[in-house]
C-alpha cells in the first residue's frame, strides 16, 4: 500500500516536471529571438486601434472572455480524464470524473454557441453602423 502511494507521488512529480518543461520551452526559445521591438512600439498605430467602433471593441472583449472560458472548459475536460484514468476502478471516483466531464462538455457547448451568437451580433452591429 505504501509503495503505491509513493509511486503515485513519483508519477505526479514526473508528469508535473514534463508539463512545466513543455510550457516553458517556448519561453526559453523566444529569449534568443529578436521579436522586432521597433515594430511592436508602433503596433497600435499600424493596427488602427484608435479607429475601431464601440460595437467592435465590445465584441472583441466578449470574444476574449468567451475564449478564456472555453480554455477553462477544455482544462476541466482534461482534468476529468486524468481523474478517470487514475481512479483505480473506484466507482465513486469514476462517477465524479464522468460528472465533471459531462459538465465541462456542456459548458464548452454553451461557450461555442455564445461565441457564435456574439460573432453574429457584432458583425451585424458593425456592418449596420458603418456608413
Amino acid at each position: 500500500m505504501r509503495k503505491g502511494i509513493q509511486m503515485k507521488k513519483t508519477l505526479l512529480a514526473i508528469s508535473s516536471g514534463v508539463l512545466l518543461a513543455v510550457l516553458l520551452a517556448p519561453l526559453a526559445a523566444s529569449a534568443a529571438l529578436d521579436l522586432g521591438n521597433a515594430y511592436l512600439e508602433n503596433f497600435g498605430d499600424e493596427a488602427n486601434y484608435g479607429q475601431k467602433t464601440l460595437p467592435a471593441v465590445i465584441g472583441n472583449i466578449v470574444k476574449i472572455i468567451l475564449s478564456l472560458v472555453g480554455l477553462v472548459a477544455v482544462v476541466l475536460i482534461i482534468a476529468a480524464g486524468f481523474m478517470w484514468m487514475t481512479s483505480g476502478g473506484s466507482e465513486e471516483k469514476v462517477k465524479k470524473a464522468k460528472d465533471l466531464m459531462g459538465a465541462a462538455v456542456i459548458g464548452l457547448v454553451i461557450v461555442v454557441v455564445a461565441y457564435a451568437a456574439a460573432t453574429f451580433i457584432v458583425n451585424a452591429l458593425t456592418t449596420s453602423t458603418e456608413a
